[in-house]
């Protein structure tokens, strides 16, 4: 008699990691759109996909020469010649959304996050197992880095989700290669399709993959090569050496398979994203291509070295990467075969050093996707490394370094006196308050390494000691991870939000009372702050958003507004909205006064006040046709 089958079978217990990781991937994104933000290139984006709504769905740069302030014009200009699938996922949001919410530009942002940290929990799985893929979701999904990128309308993590799922498919397809000599095709055009997908949401960028892959490659077929008769075809066209009975005009074949896979996965990408580059660069020539080695990606502050931004991007894991990364190039130098877990840690050493020198080969290129780019290897490196501390197969006495390395970055990264003291230092501007705080630190520094070194001469001879020390500094390190990225869910824009007062006043009063014109005096592109110049297009999103169909007057002191005055008088029934913009505007009282206008808005940053018909004129039955 045989044994009675359960209803349901029992799950692995790998299998509640899934369900863990798309919480991971939800929630802080989530939390993050209370804070979201109209940062620039947002707003333009958000301007690319209202005018695919207006009907300029292939090609927007004829749009964007409507715009009048030149400035305004070029930026958004530029902006168009980026490929559009962003342009078009939001614009599918602004179409479905209430009076077009500007919140739905940003929903493609914040998926396709989350989409991101899914994969990045599916590489890690992929070659170390779901542990390791956890623990890099963990710390990918809060780091405060990708959280920001998920609060604007860009489409940097559109890009990356696409470079990610190319990788994983390539990852695919290179472990059943191995297996069995060659992969399915089907991984192969999976991946031409994340490519395409990258480069149909920021232009060349996607390409990055290609190096990432070849690398991987070489060192496959070093591999190959040194295990003579080994016959497997490793990945995407490099296998095992030529056969010694085959004439040397054949020593190509055992590559066909891959080259076929290879050639595949790029025919795929080129199908997706050709046909939109061909096209817009046969129209418009040179400034297509200039936007596409040049995309518009503002920086807050000068471009770091290499070192300071990725201290930046990872200060707590920053320390546990480069130990993973020199400790799998130590083990694939030493080992004769290869297994999974030393395959893919060589996979993402490879993938760290290419996103390390794109800034070096294209300095004008997307800065923060570079960054986020150069953040997932460096995070799957450090969750290998944290499991192998976890797994006691790294001595307890490598905190000794770890340790302090990970303070000093954390230290680093979160004070602006320390880097202030040190720049101060670098351009001979010290002071003896300077040389203090940089003596101050310098002693905590060697307060720590000694803590370290004592703390590791108590836990020594004693294993439980030794897991309680683990357990701290690996407790530590998530706490400051997702502290860090916590700090960023707060709502902190305050002309965003102020923006977002705005619109609100203006809905409401539209539908009392339809406007029929709406001017905007000192627009945000003649703006001139202590910064510097403040980009345009915030202020004519949220409008556009809001009246959509009502042309937008551009006029550059409160002066041309009695002109205006003028050219209304033989209509007086007309409803009108004048937006200042800027403290330095103020409506004159006989201008206000020839208008008939009243305050509905006063801006509380102080440089969006905006005046309205007063409520006593106009026909409140009217509707705009």
């Amino acid at each position: 008699m045989t044994a009675a089958r359960p209803l349901v079978r029992p799950a692995p217990r790998s299998a509640m990691f899934f369900p863990l990781v798309v919480i991971v991937a939800v929630l802080p994104g989530l939390y993050a759109l209370n804070s979201w933000d109209l940062t620039p290139p947002g707003p333009w984006w958000g301007l690319r996909a209202l005018s695919v709504l207006d009907g300029w769905v292939i090609d927007q740069i004829p749009a964007a020469e409507a715009i009048r302030p030149s400035l305004e014009s070029w930026t958004v200009r530029t902006v168009s010649g980026q490929p559009p699938l962003y342009a078009w996922l939001s614009a599918a949001g602004l179409a479905v959304s209430s009076d077009r919410d500007p919140l739905a530009a940003v929903l493609p942002s914040y998926a396709a996050g989350a989409v991101v940290v899914i994969l990045v929990y599916l590489n890690g799985r992929l070659w170390r197992g779901p542990g390791v893929g956890l623990t890099a979701a963990v710390l990918t999904g809060f780091n405060r880095n990708l959280l920001i990128q998920m609060q604007e309308a860009t489409p940097t993590t559109l890009a990356l989700a696409g470079a990610l799922f190319s990788l994983y498919a390539y990852g695919r397809f290179a472990r059943a290669a191995t297996a069995s000599g060659g992969g399915p095709l089907g991984w192969a055009a999976l991946s031409g399709l994340g490519l395409g997908i990258s480069l149909m949401a920021v232009g060349l960028f996607g390409l990055a993959v290609v190096p990432v892959v070849a690398l991987h490659q070489l060192f496959l077929r070093a591999g190959a090569v040194a295990a003579p008769g080994a016959g497997l075809n490793f990945g995407f066209g490099l296998g095992a050496g030529r056969d010694r009975g085959r004439p040397w005009w054949r020593s190509w074949w055992p590559l066909a398979p891959g080259l076929r896979a290879g050639g595949l996965s790029l025919g795929v990408a080129l199908a997706v994203a050709l046909p939109w580059h061909a096209h817009v660069i046969h129209r418009h020539g040179s400034d297509v291509i200039a936007a596409l080695l040049a995309p518009l990606d503002p920086v807050s502050g000068p471009r770091t070295g290499l070192l300071e931004r990725m201290v930046q991007l990872a200060p707590a894991t920053l320390a546990l990467g480069l130990f993973a990364a020199a400790r799998t190039v130590r083990q694939a130098l030493a080992d004769e075969t290869d297994d999974r877990a030393t395959v893919g840690g060589v996979l993402w050493v490879f993938w760290l050093a290419v996103a390390a020198l794109v800034p070096a080969f294209w300095p004008a290129g997307p800065w923060h996707l570079g960054g986020l780019f150069l953040l997932v290897p460096l995070n799957l490196l450090a969750a290998q490394a944290i499991s192998d501390l976890a797994g006691r197969r790294v001595p307890v006495r490598t905190l000794n370094w770890l340790a302090p390395a990970t303070a000093a970055a954390v230290a680093w990264c979160f004070s602006a006196n320390l880097r202030g003291a040190v720049a101060d230092v670098a351009h001979g501007r010290a002071d003896s308050a300077t040389a203090l705080g940089l003596h101050l630190a310098l002693d905590l520094m060697l307060a720590a390494v000694w803590l370290t070194h004592r703390i590791e001469r108590w836990a020594r001879r004693r294993d439980d000691r030794q897991r309680r020390v683990l357990a701290g500094y690996l407790l530590a390190v998530m706490v400051v991870t997702v502290a860090a990225g916590g700090r960023e869910v707060w709502f902190r824009h305050r002309e965003t939000d102020d923006l977002l007062m705005l619109r609100t006043m203006i809905l409401r009063r539209d539908r009392e009372r339809p406007f029929d014109l709406v001017a905007v005096v000192g627009p945000e592109a003649f703006r001139v702050t202590p910064d510097g110049p403040v980009p345009g297009g915030r202020l004519r999103f949220i409008l556009r958003t809001a009246l959509p169909g009502l042309p937008q007057r551009d006029l550059s002191t409160t002066d041309e507004l009695a002109a205006l005055a003028d050219e209304l008088s033989t209509r007086p029934d007309a409803q009108r909205l004048v937006v200042l913009v800027g403290a330095e505007q103020r409506l004159r009282p006989d201008v206000q006064s020839r208008l008939k206008l009243e305050a509905i808005h006063p801006g509380r940053t102080g440089v969006l006040d905006a005046f309205a018909t007063a409520s006593g004129d106009g026909n409140r039955s009217k509707k705009r046709e």
